[in-house]
């Protein structure tokens, strides 16, 4: 285990916060990859799911199994997960047009969560997809709901009650592109197409290794 010093990351985050890009627009979107993380043995299980979009198929996936080198602290798990995502994304025999991830962007303490810490690191466009709330307050505009940080809206909310989805901006990602989107990432699940068959795959290969 690595030493980890959590005031560092913290200051990380806020230094690193200012190079998330807000707007972007994705033309010619052809592939998602979703990321998710799942534990095993006290190992990291991690997945990069490849879909074709618009279908939301599955074309290619990589699991990888690893140390986590630090344990969860709340707000900090970018520290904690996207190592092991990055080498998963990494490992692919494509590229991804958008990335969306298990976790919040910009809507976190920091403006700087799992979201927005991979798509900075890998210099793509990318999503939050998360379910619960870290920071903010959910307000209604109009028809649509918004989680709201500090005075800005950074993630739209989907679905109700106990089944909500907070779809927040990540990097090179705006908000009007992710209300334009939204629509077409969901197949009848609670989460996106995406992260849902990454989810899928991280719960059928850890029931694998459970029983190796």
């Amino acid at each position: 285990m690595h030493l980890f010093n959590a005031s560092k990351a913290i200051e990380l985050q806020k230094y690193l916060s200012k190079l998330v890009i807000k707007e972007g627009k994705l033309t010619n979107l052809r592939s998602i990859v979703g990321l998710d993380v799942s534990y095993v043995k006290g190992k990291g299980l991690a997945v990069a799911a490849l879909v074709n979009y618009p279908s939301l198929t599955l074309r290619e996936y990589v699991v990888v199994v690893g140390e986590v080198p630090i344990p969860y602290i709340p707000g900090l798990l970018a520290f904690r997960e996207a190592p092991l995502l990055i080498k998963a994304y990494e490992k692919l025999g494509a590229d991804a047009d958008l990335l969306i991830v298990d976790g919040h962007g910009i809507t976190h303490p920091r403006k700087f969560g799992i979201a927005s810490h991979i798509g900075v690191v890998l210099d793509l466009p990318s999503i939050g997809a998360a379910k619960k709330i870290l920071v903010g307050r959910v307000i209604r505009i109009k028809d649509r709901e918004y989680l709201e940080v500090d005075g800005e809206l950074g993630a739209l909310v989907v679905g109700s009650g106990k089944k909500r989805v907070y779809l927040s901006i990540g990097h090179k990602v705006s908000l009007r592109e992710i209300e334009y989107l939204a629509p077409t990432l969901f197949k009848g699940h609670e989460l996106p197409e995406p992260t849902y068959i990454a989810d899928l795959i991280s719960k059928r290969e850890r029931r694998r290794l459970l029983h190796e």
